[in-house]
């Protein structure tokens, strides 16, 4: 029997069922006009502002637009296409939804974009689970609402599954696309593990959190005050009773110096970018404050006995004899700092020596005071009030120290800008070979390379200077060495994932082209029966395949090879479930001695009734389609309605 033939048969076997139907005022696919269109007359202005009410909290809080249409009959299309037309000619976007329905008719059609963020499982779950039980009880504007709170909140139903049964016409023939049956699952969110930082005993469970962070604040004030007084107070008694009586005290400071700066370490962790849990934060606030009450005890713990060790008061004129021959011999050594900033001066450029400019005048100034108050302590001495003499002391003691520490800091800075200066040579060696390795490599930046050669010219002109500043050469050299091994690090190891991605896309890609071809071939020959999600999966699949062979980053290209292959073999799965669900005595070839099944498998004899219809003993076809229910030939050139959207949809 020729394919004519079987399309006439065909036309004839559902022709009184189309007069069944054929009562119900037809409508063309149209433009809509408003969010929400009843030409069927089924609405009140109630459902209309229900519907209207739930699209705007859709669009409110997903962005996406719900258009419903209702009316008597879909001029003897099927509710996809008729949905898919309208959705076309109403120019609707990637987050516009068409949902259209013949009431007299009792089908229903929905029209989403490729590309609408929910996949079409879950908007086919939607429709099964929240839509269609409305539909069925002919409730128009709760099935609309329904829609748009299902894609609002991902559907409130489980889906177990549910099925498209055939339409059978004369026990013959399936009418449309095929019959098939989606399974649907919900993901379920597992449970998040609770928080290790919450099973932790809060150490303070009667006090605030910004209470506790003022507290732990405070305590690293106090503690850092501590260490510092302590450590100017030890150098001096170093000074005066030498180190081997001050001995204990230096290492109960060192201790407490730790823990003081452990403290400081966690305080960074709180204030540094990463955020903390309130738990985290009551906990880290804890640990600052158990160090710095554990170094301040240890230092209160040494109190008695290096008061007793000063015992200044006994011997205040010997006291008052020391401070006034150390600030003798510091003086002594002013001339020799002043010379020594000089030739500092002369050498190096002023942005280098900027850290001690200013050290020698303050140096002058606490001598000064250092020699007031020597001579203020003098004076009590002279008055027998040796308690009075040694607070002066005290204050020259200090004042001394502090003095010491500038000059000595001219000095230090000197022989730090010649270490720097010797260092430049064998910095800026490694920074030209680095430059030099890294640009031999594809994967770095050219911003890394243009700001390293930069540096190495601003370093250059640092270092030779009429006035150099080596510090600031080498601070450069250092800085541009750095992110050049950081950059030269990143681009070997792409490399090596390139090499080893390239390696496994030749065999990926094999196994991958298998599993589409196999399921193309699967989908074409059975189309019939093949429904939505199986055939998305393998577009998907072909598209993945397309990006792996276009050449590329091996590393992409592989990615793309293996979801093309996992895509191949999903797609294949669902493809057999369509076609073992379909399989049923309804595909008999009844007395035509065609087998009239294998044609609708085929999609043969679907194609024939929907586009090359029997029209006055000719087929109807061509490119633009036409003949019975306004489609076109199995065999002509064109695209469908719904091309580049995708929809659901039946009857009710």
């Amino acid at each position: 029997m020729t394919l004519r033939r079987l399309a006439a048969l065909a036309a004839l076997l559902v022709l009184p069922f189309l007069l069944f139907v054929g009562t119900a005022s037809a409508d063309a696919p149209f433009r809509v006009p408003d969010r929400v269109t009843d030409r069927a007359g089924v609405l009140t202005p109630a459902d209309t502002t229900r519907i209207t009410q739930a699209a705007a909290q859709l669009r409110s809080e997903k962005g996406w637009e719900l258009y419903v249409v209702y009316v008597d009959s879909f001029d003897g299309r099927d509710g996809q296409a008729w949905a898919e037309a309208t959705a076309q000619a109403s120019q609707l976007g990637r987050n516009q939804v068409l949902f259209a329905v013949a009431t007299g008719d009792r089908v229903y059609g929905t029209s989403f974009d490729q590309d609408f963020p929910l996949s079409a499982s879950t908007t086919d779950a939607i429709e099964a689970n929240d839509v269609q039980p409305l539909l069925a009880r002919s409730d128009w504007a709760g099935a609309a609402v329904a829609l748009a709170d299902g894609l609002r909140t991902g559907g409130s139903s489980s889906g177990s599954g549910g099925s498209v049964v055939p339409y059978v016409v004369g026990g013959a023939v399936v009418v449309g696309g095929g019959a098939y049956l989606v399974s649907r699952r919900r993901r379920k969110a597992a449970p998040a593990p609770a928080p290790e930082d919450e099973q932790v005993a809060d150490p303070f469970p009667g006090e605030s959190t910004e209470d506790l962070g003022f507290r732990s604040s405070q305590a690293l004030l106090d503690v850092d005050n501590a260490v510092g007084t302590s450590e100017t107070e030890l150098a001096a008694a170093r000074g005066h009773f030498g180190e081997e009586a001050v001995a204990p005290f230096v290492a109960a400071l060192e201790a407490s110096r730790a823990d003081m700066l452990a403290a400081f370490e966690i305080r960074q962790k709180l204030d540094d970018e990463i955020p903390e849990t309130e738990p985290q934060q009551r906990a880290l606030h804890a640990e600052i404050l158990r160090l710095a009450t554990q170094a301040d005890d240890r230092l209160d713990a040494q109190v008695e006995a290096f008061d007793r060790m000063r015992a200044l008061e006994a011997d205040a004129g010997g006291y008052v004899d020391g401070l006034a021959s150390r600030h003798f011999g510091l003086t002594a050594r002013v001339p020799e700092v002043e010379a020594a900033w000089a030739r500092l001066g002369a050498r190096y450029a002023p942005a280098a020596l900027e850290p001690v400019a200013d050290h020698l005048a303050q140096a002058h100034a606490l001598l000064a005071d250092a020699e007031k108050e020597i001579g203020e302590a003098r004076t009590q001495l002279g008055a027998s009030r040796p308690a009075y003499a040694v607070v002066d002391g005290r204050a020259a003691e200090d004042a001394l120290t502090q003095a010491e520490t500038l000059l000595d800091g001219v000095g230090r800075r000197e022989t730090e800008l010649v270490e720097a200066a010797g260092r430049i040579p064998a910095a800026r060696a490694e920074v030209e070979q680095d430059l030099a390795e890294a640009s031999a490599l594809s994967g770095v930046d050219a911003g890394v390379l243009a700001r390293a050669r930069a540096a190495l010219e601003s370093a250059e002109q640092a270092a030779t200077a009429a006035q150099p500043d080596p510090l600031a050469a080498l601070h450069l050299l250092d800085e541009a060495n750095v992110a050049l091994d950081q950059a030269i690090a990143a681009a070997r190891e792409a490399e090596e994932r390139a090499r080893r991605a390239a390696a496994m896309l030749d065999q990926t890609l094999v196994s991958a082209r298998a599993a589409v071809s196999a399921a193309s071939d699967f989908v074409s020959t059975r189309r019939g029966a093949i429904g939505t999600p199986a055939r998305t999966r393998l577009a998907e699949a072909q598209r993945h395949l397309a990006a792996a062979t276009a050449g590329g980053d091996p590393t992409a290209a592989l990615r793309e090879a293996q979801q093309a292959e996992s895509l191949g073999n999903e797609a294949l799965n669902l493809a057999r479930q369509d076609v073992n669900r379909w399989s049923g005595p309804t595909q008999g070839g009844g007395s035509t001695g065609v087998d009239l099944g294998s044609l609708v498998l085929g999609g043969i004899l679907n194609e024939a009734m929907r586009g090359g219809g029997y029209r006055g003993g000719s087929r109807g076809g061509g490119f633009g389609g036409g003949g019975f229910g306004g489609g076109r030939s199995p065999g002509s050139f064109g695209g469908s309605a719904s091309r580049g959207r995708r929809g659901g949809g039946g009857r009710f």
